[in-house]
């Protein structure tokens, strides 16, 4: 019987290094609850990730929570941050959640906006998502500048590949500017069903896989004008030479995923492979590596 008291909610906020976002937005909604809301601090490199439980349930979640993230300390995060709680009346979790993500704009003419916002018809490239935990919405620095290198120098009936593809934004652009196949490859298996669906919803119609894993997932290709890694620094070193071996002569490679810190190990590793002349674009702490392959 329902008394007409609100029901009280536990309003959980924690903050966790970007890096290891997406593994613990992961542990959340696969344990906890099925949303969240996140929100990224100005210097970009922790973000604060919100989520709500029924106040009765909150000792259920606190010690699986605690435990997961004693799994996770590691250089950039050296101790279990702590979970700041608050009370709350009931609240529209639907009408919350839709509130947080608000349609992006790159340049011009690309605008990235969920299902529930009405497009621009002045708007060349309109690309619809479905937006899902941590992946990306095109509003972080590293996929807005990662869109900016596509729109400016992909062309039609390029081969395009997309390592660490998350909700596939990227490869949905390429599409729009007339790829000839695409292969989108994440780790994350709730991002590949992601992608999946955002692929339907902007009616891809390159040839594309959409496949779990990593570079191992190219084993065989041939090389593509355009790579595309928006990924971390310590996935992007040790893989490097393959992403060259993967980029055709003269082909384009994109790193992104990467802080102002990893600058001089990348661009010594990109020296080391004999890649003196790229570009690096600087949006607040992230940095984005355009280069052409000599």
């Amino acid at each position: 019987m329902n008394s007409g008291k609100p029901l009280e909610y536990i309003e959980a906020r924690i903050g966790v290094p970007f890096a290891l976002a997406d593994a613990v937005c992961n542990f959340i909604v696969e344990n906890i609850v099925s949303g969240l809301v996140l929100e990224e601090e100005e210097d970009g490199a922790i973000v604060d990730i919100t989520f709500y439980v029924p106040a009765q349930e909150k000792e259920k979640y606190r010690g699986p929570l605690s435990d997961y993230l004693s799994q996770l300390v590691c250089v950039e995060m050296p101790s279990v941050p702590e979970v700041r709680e608050r009370t709350i009346q009931d609240i529209n979790w639907i009408e919350k959640y839709k509130a947080s993500v608000e349609p992006i704009r790159v340049g011009t003419d690309i605008l990235v906006r969920p299902l529930w916002q009405l497009p621009d018809e002045e708007t060349r490239y309109d690309i619809v998502i479905e937006p899902k935990m941590a992946f990306g919405t095109g509003s972080h620095e590293t996929t807005r500048s990662c869109l900016a290198f596509i729109r400016e120098y992909f062309r039609s009936g390029m081969r395009f590949l997309d390592l660490g593809t998350g909700s596939g934004i990227l490869s949905i652009l390429a599409d729009m500017m007339g790829a000839k196949y695409i292969k989108a490859i994440d780790y994350d298996l709730t991002a590949i069903e992601n992608c999946r669906e955002n692929f339907k919803i902007n009616h891809v119609s390159a040839v594309h896989d959409i496949l779990f894993g990593s570079i191992e997932k190219c084993e065989r290709d041939e090389p593509y004008e355009f790579v595309c890694s928006n990924i971390i620094k310590s996935t992007i070193l040790p893989i490097l030479p393959r992403l060259l071996s993967l980029t055709t002569t003269g082909g384009i490679l994109v790193l992104s995923g990467l802080l102002e810190e990893d600058e001089a190990e990348i661009t010594n590793s990109l020296s080391q492979q004999g890649q003196s002349s790229f570009e690096i674009h600087r949006d607040n702490r992230w940095l984005t590596y355009f280069l052409r392959k000599g």
